[in-house]
């Protein structure tokens, strides 16, 4: 079962053994490679199938890899530009032999004995990590922590670049844990520093022209994002400290995967602040991160979490900064509320999360003379529900606090050679650390209470050391080495690697998931024949269970499961019983719960299913009714089986003999599962098929011609979705189009209907019916519902009758959509869409009719999702266009009453009616808007007598009611529009996910200042990427920036005498710099020119000679997809080293303009002319310039 809620990551970071190695050894680790790749998988299984590695080299250059991930070997690496490359050139050098071994492997199956296939497999897998973690977790996050370095690495000293990784270590952590949960996120660090280094940290603001800034940021009423803290303290010794608390935040109610996380990073980079910190030496530090799902409160910067103690009025000088994170709820949160207030405490309004609650109930324990931990555990019991929690605060420098109680949440701790990561899932800390230890928050301690506290302390050596652990009661936990646990689990197995969604990433996998679930379990037999025939061993169906069979002992098979994989019993009864035909042997397919709750008696003995074998289907192997009704079979002497995922999960230990999907670590991290459902079906035949073959209820050419089309069907599946565009095409025009939705099919297809609703209940958020084919004419054709029709796979004897029934849906105006055979035409005069995939036998169809139903859902998600993001988009237009009327000191009337406003309102009015006249809003935006926005919107824009609107609405017609109604119904509709696909939509009306569009990856100077000033990739066009891409490597620092907003352009996108522009902000050397804007708003000179052409500009300044470089920056919006609204202008500098190579792919078309004109003077051109132009003339003066120096220079010579 999914866990859902939200995601919490930390470090406490501790000094390692002075022995540990301290330069990277990359040369031992490619002489090992070398002896592995010169002693490839084939020939050790020529030499001994078994232990053809007897000296473990892949093993060891595994460790030899993860020793590189420390703290100064990983330093050593980013800092020296050769190991890096030579890091890099390894990992693609592995990652190339693994393919080769992984191709020669794929060649050789059913002629390898099982135990050499299983050797290959897990050399080959340890290969995949080992470049996975050089070329990703090594060589990606050298980019990354430089990236938070601002690329001026050389410039830090050591320390500073271990912190900067250990953001980074932590960013990362929660970039993964945003699949649970991404509606906003935070981070804090909190740093220690001795007087006389906070001291020094002064100067340097003061030399910076920081100091106040730094103040400013001190006097927000409530944390928010860029807040600070700064207080005097002392440690455990007495020894005088100060504090400085950093904290970043972001909160977006839309937006997709990696957007809040790149925001924080260009947050980091581009503070001033944050670098002259941590450029001092801390004496402690910690970091705490979280992303929300929003249950409690409004999704804004003031609920983000870490949320602290301050309330108006009070000053942390007195009381402490103390930071929290909490996944859960707080349910007495109202309550202890009350009694706070009571008591005089007055929360921020701004603050409506129950987080709030907990630092305020550690600190009034703190008030009452306790110390930080106990105050921590006393605050920690007084709180209903189920809950984790992590804390850190400047009282106990160098400590992070961890609760945990209830089984609904997890805090893992995972322990690294130079950290501890606490994590709230396992996927958080893989990429650091395989160990760790889980806080067991669901037991009771000495039989007393539930809840586990454990405390990281920074002045540790590491390993179990720095951790101490108690129960909720106070009892004293003592954590062992029995505690520790490794996961197999590696962040190459749930990184999203460049899908737009797990979702698709783990769909676009499943031909994979189907390869490895067949793998080593057929080969082919010796002889003339060359017959398939499956391979079972004792583990996966044991000894006793086989000789049950042959003695006939087993007279029923039940298939169980939940959800998903229990309508995957289903497929796999419906295999068996055509495998096995026999009429004596009865096989069912139940939900687990069915069987445990109604077919099992209190006064069953121990061998009433001694006739029985139960199949149990679980993904994770951890789902509860499942779990359950295996242990009450056992009890009653049934034999057991398992088709499940996860290794040594659960219910691996309940059951007799399992047979695990994939690999065993193939993790879905979307909360809509699908590979496993096409692994299960497949397991669920070769379970059929060896019992088949062991009860000789069908001939060897039936089982071989049977293996042979399971074989085929990873290939059938690659088909399938090779065709995904044209099956997204379908869902983007139709699926907005019908308020009800059914699937249905029959026979073995009855099945592919069922899962196929769940997926589309689960990722459109609708009531779906599932019907037989034949029964739904007469159900409920009335509603015109769109249907998915599962056909294919169906026998001819049936097809023309399911063609004669969705001529009857079309013609009771229902919207066929029919997947059938390649070929078969037939439906095509009466279905909107027909998909066709490739023939199999109707046994194994749900594989491929399932197949196409779950791409569709996906695409129909996005499609309905579009709805959500235009209403989006229009109210962070609205928004801001209030916010900054605020600013100018006008009230909400003069808003009212100004032209632009009501402008906006009326270019909404026709854009909204515009898009319901073409059906593009689903359903689900509900009568109530689709009928009230409109009126809302005529009353906004004056069309319509104010006197009117209680009429309408009920209530009074002012601004302030009109204006909050407006907001209340967008609010209503994004909700009910948006769809989340990896996540589930929050019950608290929050929206976690809604994009459809997969990205190129952009990174680099350039495009990390659009990002910081939260510009999209997509406000740049094509060209201009191109452009910034080429001019990144040229440029060596952005000093300052301008940013400029573009008004009144003409319906065409045009500058006309109306133009203006306007002064957005600055920053940097820009700060000291005068502006023409500030004094005349006219759009002229060359940024007229350039939003124009819309061409990114590089030049000099007209009066102070400055390199700068404007990027125009288009609207977002779809009702001016290519006006620019902002212009850009940095201040820059060059890189003194620039290749020619380099110069020549910046200047782009200047380049033969410069070339042409020394030409025309008679002068053969080299390249090398332009070696002899300094960069910031080269680039800063016209083409015309620089040909009339090169042929000065060089024709006289």
């Amino acid at each position: 079962m999914t866990r859902l809620c939200c995601g919490i990551a930390g470090i406490i970071s501790f000094v390692p053994p002075k022995e540990m190695q301290q330069t990277p050894d990359i040369e031992a680790a490619e002489k090992l490679f070398a002896r592995i790749r010169s002693n490839p998988i084939f020939l050790q299984v020529e030499k001994d199938p078994v232990s053809g590695d007897p000296e473990n080299l892949r093993s060891r250059l595994f460790d030899a890899v993860r020793i590189l991930k420390q703290d100064v070997l990983f330093s050593h690496i980013l800092l020296n530009p050769n190991s890096y490359k030579d890091l890099l050139q390894l990992g693609r050098d592995i990652s190339d032999f693994a393919i080769s071994e992984d191709t020669w492997l794929a060649g050789k199956m059913g002629v390898l004995k099982p135990e050499t296939v299983e050797y290959a497999v897990h050399g080959i897998e340890t290969l995949k990590d080992i470049s996975w973690s050089l070329l990703s977790e090594i060589g990606e996050n050298v980019v990354r922590v430089k990236g938070l370095l601002k690329d001026q690495e050389k410039d830090y000293p050591l320390h500073a670049i271990l912190m900067a990784k250990k953001i980074n270590s932590v960013l990362n952590s929660i970039d993964r844990l945003e699949v649970r949960g991404r509606d906003s996120a935070g981070i804090s660090l909190i740093v220690l520093l001795e007087k006389p280094v906070f001291d020094d940290f002064q100067k340097a603001l003061d030399a910076q022209d920081l100091t106040a800034s730094f103040r400013d940021r001190m006097e927000a009423e409530y944390l928010a994002n860029r807040g600070i803290d700064c207080r005097e303290t002392t440690d455990e010794n007495s020894r005088p400290l100060v504090s400085v608390t950093l904290t970043y935040k972001v909160a977006a109610e839309i937006g997709k995967l990696g957007d809040n996380v790149r925001f924080l990073r260009g947050q980091i980079r581009n503070d001033s602040i944050f670098h002259a910190l941590i450029q001092r030496v801390p004496h402690y530090y910690s970091i705490l991160c979280h992303t929300r799902w929003a249950s409690v409160g409004g999704i804004t910067e003031a609920n983000c979490h870490p949320v602290d103690n301050h309330c108006p009025g009070t000053s942390s000088q007195k009381s402490g900064v103390i930071h929290v994170c909490l996944n859960g709820d707080i349910d007495n949160y109202r309550d202890l509320k009350r009694t706070l207030e009571e008591n005089g405490t007055r929360i921020h309004p701004e603050v409506s999360t129950d987080t709030k609650i907990i630092p305020l109930q550690i600190e009034s324990y703190l008030k009452k003379g306790f110390g930080v931990a106990e105050a921590f555990r006393l605050a920690v019991n007084g709180f209903d529900g189920s809950h984790a929690i992590a804390m850190h605060t400047d009282l106990a420098p160098g400590k992070l606090f961890l609760a945990q109680r209830g089984s609904g949440q997890a805090i893992f701790v995972g322990i690294a050679p130079n950290h501890y990561i606490p994590t709230s899932e396992v996927y958080g800390f893989v990429e650091e650390t395989p160990i760790y230890v889980k806080l067991e928050g669901d037991k009771e301690t000495t039989g007393k209470t539930k809840g586990q506290i454990f405390i990281l302390d920074q002045a540790c050596a590491g390993g179990l050391s720095g951790i101490s652990a108690m129960g909720y009661d106070g009892s004293p936990i003592l954590p062992s080495d029995a505690d520790l646990k490794t996961t197999a689990i590696t962040s190459r197995d749930i990184d999203r690697q460049g899908f737009s969604h797990y979702f698709l990433k783990e769909i676009s996998e499943s031909p994979n998931s189907v390869k490895q679930t067949l793998r080593n379990r057929w080969y082919i037999e010796e002889g003339p024949h060359r017959l398939h025939k499956i391979r079972l061993d004792e583990k996966s169906f044991p000894s006793a269970l086989r000789q049950a069979f042959l003695d006939d002992k087993i007279r029923r098979i039940f298939f169980i499961g939940q959800g998903t994989a229990g309508v995957a019993a289903a497929a796999c009864a419906e295999i068996f019983n055509y495998y096995l035909n026999d009429s004596l042997l009865h096989i069912h397919a139940m939900k687990a719960t069915e069987l445990s709750g109604f077919r099992l008696d209190e006064k069953d003995g121990a061998t009433d299913m001694a006739d029985a074998l139960v199949v149990a289907i679980s993904q994770s192997g951890t789902t509860t009714d499942t779990n359950r009704t295996v242990d009450m079979v056992r009890e009653r002497g049934a034999h057991t089986l398992a088709i499940v995922n996860r290794r040594d999960s659960d219910i691996t230990f309940k059951v007799d003999g399992i047979l695990y999907t994939s690999s065993g670590r193939d993790i879905e991290m979307s909360v809509a599962s699908t590979k496993a459902f096409y692994s299960q079906i497949v397991a669920g035949a070769l379970l059929g098929l060896y019992i088949t073959a062991l009860k000789n209820r069908r001939d060897t050419a039936f089982i071989s011609k049977e293996i042979q089309n399971l074989l085929r069907i990873p290939e059938q599946m690659e088909t399938i979705l090779s065709t995904k565009d044209k099956i997204a095409a379908s869902a983007a025009r139709l699926a907005v189009t019908k308020t009800y939705w059914a699937v249905v099919g029959s026979g073995p297809n009855k099945v592919s209907a069922d899962e196929i609703r769940i997926k589309l209940s689960e990722l459109c958020y609708k009531t779906i019916s599932s019907d037989y084919v034949e029964d739904k004419k007469h159900i409920d054709l009335s509603s015109e519902p769109l249907i998915i029709v599962c056909a294919a796979g169906t026998k001819t004897t049936v097809i023309s009758d399911i063609v004669k029934d969705t001529a009857i849906f079309h013609a009771h105006k229902a919207t066929p959509i029919v997947i059938t055979d390649d070929g078969d035409h037939r439906f095509d005069p009466y279905a909107a869409d027909v998909f066709h995939v490739p023939m199999v036998d109707q046994h194994l169809a749900p594989i491929l009719n399932t197949l196409v139903g779950h791409i569709w859902g996906y695409y129909a998600a996005l499609a309905i999702n579009d709805g959500s993001r235009f209403l989006f988009d229009f109210r962070s237009t609205l928004q801001k266009t209030i916010d900054d009327h605020a600013a100018k000191g006008m009230d909400i009337y003069e808003l009212m009453l100004e032209e632009t406003f009501r402008e906006k309102i009326v270019s909404f009015y026709h854009a909204f009616r515009k898009k319901k006249a073409d059906h593009r809003f689903s359903g689900t935006i509900g009568f109530d808007t689709a009928s009230e926005l409109p009126l809302l919107l005529k009353y906004l824009s004056g069309r319509l007598p104010v006197t009117d609107f209680e009429l309408d609405f009920g209530l009074k017609g002012t601004a302030s009611n009109m204006l909050r109604s407006l907001f209340h119904y967008l609010g209503e509709s994004i909700n009910q529009m948006a769809r989340p696909v990896d996540a589930i939509k929050h019950q608290a009306k929050t929206v976690t996910v809604g994009t459809s569009r997969i990205r190129e990856k952009v990174e680099g100077i350039l495009f990390d200042a659009l990002f910081a000033r939260r510009f999209d990739i997509s406000q740049i066009t094509n060209k201009n990427v191109i452009v910034l891409k080429n001019l990144q490597a040229i440029i060596r620092a952005i000093n300052g920036s301008t940013l400029y907003r573009i008004h009144g352009l003409n319906l065409l996108g045009e500058p006309s005498d109306e133009t203006t522009i306007e002064l957005a902000a600055r920053d940097g050397t820009s700060l000291t710099i005068p502006s023409r804007v500030e004094k005349d708003t006219t759009l002229k000179g060359t940024k007229r020119i350039i939003v124009r052409e819309g061409n990114v500009y590089i030049g000099k300044g007209r009066k102070d000679d400055r390199s700068i470089l404007i990027i125009p920056v288009i609207s977002l919006s779809s009702d001016r997809p290519n006006f620019i609204e902002h212009l850009l202008l940095l201040n820059i500098s060059f890189k003194t080293d620039v290749s020619l190579p380099d110069k020549i792919k910046a200047l782009g078309g200047k380049y033969e303009r410069i070339k042409n004109i020394v030409q025309e003077n008679s002068l053969s051109w080299e390249d090398a002319y332009l070696n002899a132009v300094k960069m910031d003339e080269l680039f800063g003066r016209s083409a015309e310039k620089i040909g009339e120096q090169i042929v000065d220079r060089f024709k006289k010579e």
